[in-house]
């Protein structure tokens, strides 16, 4: 039973300021395991793919200042 006066809730797309899009190409196995996290995180493909750059970008960034 559905109330049709309920309230859905509003979906964040991404942060204020994320204007810029990157397109990339992956193979099909990096796309499933894509979909994989997205699903187990309870994200959209877009926002799982931005969650992993931010952290490959800081585990990127801890492992350069280590090295130097």
């Amino acid at each position: 039973m559905t109330t049709p006066n309920a309230i859905a809730p509003k979906q964040i797309y991404a942060p204020k300021g994320c204007t810029s899009t990157v397109l990339t190409r992956m193979t099909e196995d990096e796309r499933a395991d894509l979909e994989r996290i997205a699903e187990l995180e309870m994200r959209s493909l877009s926002a799982t793919a931005r969650m992993l750059l931010l952290r490959g970008i800081a585990q990127y960034d801890q492992d350069t200042l280590n090295a130097e």
